[in-house]
């Protein structure tokens, strides 16, 4: 009888352990690259421009592609923006600036020549290209794959010199030391913030809109934010996905631990990059682009990085730490960099299909 007590709960546990590494597992989402019109180099050069940054996976981007022309328009698709969150939709536009910068590497790394006009407005960004005869740069490519953004606590080891240095070639860009009297000072603001936002339901909703609970939801959706895209992993994954709705993430529990762990990332890290710009869309498409800038240079030299920017979110505290910080424009974007005790991060390239929003004209 006890043996047979033991068989049983053994294969009980085996079945759930199972099953629970099953669900944990990474999940692969396969990109259909394929619209009727480009070829197989053009789509490439697409996704890989599509592996840009952007508030809450949300990829509000949408690009038209004059094949004849050699020239792409991208655009802001204001259907993905974030009304709550993001009610200027700055931070789409930056998003938009990203993704632009991103194209215009992944030309490059093809081979091509590539220009680019933002339009005085701000609200689209034409690039032209044209095949230059240079080979593939495979390390370009590899680069842009490997970016990532890691939510783990980073270790205090200080960022080098010379990686400081590097940041005063990109425009905008003031790098600031942990523990120096302005990391305190955007660490209390991004703290404030955060607390704000946390006891805000229109921000709990909308996120909640764009967190996905279950495998099958990250390949059908390809958008938001995978269990892994927000830190978790292997068994914490299963159990996430196991236990967590939609309706508990609007919840008082989920925004406090979410508001707890901003917290532990803002005082776990080497340092804060701030990113200034005017208060106008060109400006913040321009951001977007030195955004993309930093965060490949971070990536070269295995540096991990995070934006952390709900203390410039809002206009009043944009531009209240604009004065504290004596910075001129006002800071759009805040990035923590550091490094990580253990292995460097990887990408998770949850991408919609291209044709989702790439248009042949």
């Amino acid at each position: 009888m006890k043996l047979k007590i033991f068989w049983c709960t053994t294969s009980v546990i085996l079945i759930v352990v199972f099953f629970l590494g099953i669900y944990g597992r990474q999940i692969e989402v396969g990109t259909n690259m394929a619209v009727e019109g480009l070829d197989n180099e053009m789509t490439h050069i697409l996704y890989y421009a599509a592996l840009a940054p952007s508030s809450h996976n949300a990829q509000m981007w949408k690009t038209d592609v004059y094949p004849e022309e050699g020239r792409l328009v991208i655009s802001v698709d204001e259907a993905r923006a974030l009304p709550a969150v993001d009610p200027e939709k700055r931070e789409a536009f930056i998003s938009m600036g990203a993704y632009a910068r991103s194209c215009i590497l992944a030309f490059e790394a093809y081979g091509y020549n590539a220009s680019y006009h933002i339009n005085e407005n701000g609200h689209a960004v034409t690039i032209n290209y044209s095949k230059n005869g240079m080979s593939m740069d495979e390390g370009l490519i590899n680069l842009m794959k490997r970016r990532h953004t890691d939510k783990r606590v980073y270790n205090q080891n200080p960022i080098p010199e010379f990686f400081q240095e590097g940041l005063n070639g990109i425009s905008g860009l003031t790098y600031y030391t942990h523990g120096s009297v302005e990391f305190d000072d955007i660490k209390q603001y991004t703290i404030a913030a955060a607390a704000a936002q946390r006891d805000d339901q229109s921000i709990r909703d909308e996120l909640a809109e764009w967190l996905r609970f279950s495998n099958s939801e990250v390949v059908e959706k390809k958008d938001g934010l995978s269990a892994e895209q927000i830190g978790i992993t292997g068994m914490k994954k299963s159990l996430y996905y196991l236990f967590m709705s939609r309706e508990k993430a609007r919840g008082d529990s989920f925004a406090q631990q979410g508001y707890d762990m901003t917290v532990s990332q803002i005082n776990g890290c080497a340092g804060l990059v701030a990113i200034s710009a005017e208060d106008k869309p060109k400006a913040y498409v321009e951001a977007g682009m030195h955004l993309m800038e930093v965060w490949l240079y971070a990536v070269r030299n295995n540096i991990e990085v995070q934006p952390m920017s709900c203390g410039v979110e809002n206009w009043k505290h944009r531009h209240s730490l604009q004065q504290v910080l004596n910075l001129s424009p006002p800071p759009q974007m805040v990035l923590r960099v550091g490094y990580v005790d253990g292995v460097y991060g990887e990408n998770i390239p949850v991408r919609r299909d291209l044709r989702d929003y790439v248009t042949v004209k």
